[in-house]
């Protein structure tokens, strides 16, 4: 498998994740970025990649859709 060079970099940037953060991120995606940074202690560039690996980018865009 061939990943492009965005998925190598999210990749890299979410190999730390617990369980229990995605966990965290899952269930509170709708908090601002900030507030999210605070809670996890990670950067808010990591966290958008781990959003895009999880695949909440994608969800959040689909909900805006139907509001």
């Amino acid at each position: 498998m061939k990943l492009n060079s965005t998925e190598l970099t999210a990749k890299l940037l979410t190999a730390n994740w617990t369980r229990e953060q995605d966990i965290y991120l899952i269930e509170n995606n709708h908090l601002p970025i900030e507030q999210l940074c605070e809670q996890l202690k990670f950067s808010a560039e990591h966290i958008q990649a781990r959003r895009k690996v999880l695949g909440l980018m994608t969800r959040s865009k689909q909900l805006r859709k139907l509001w």
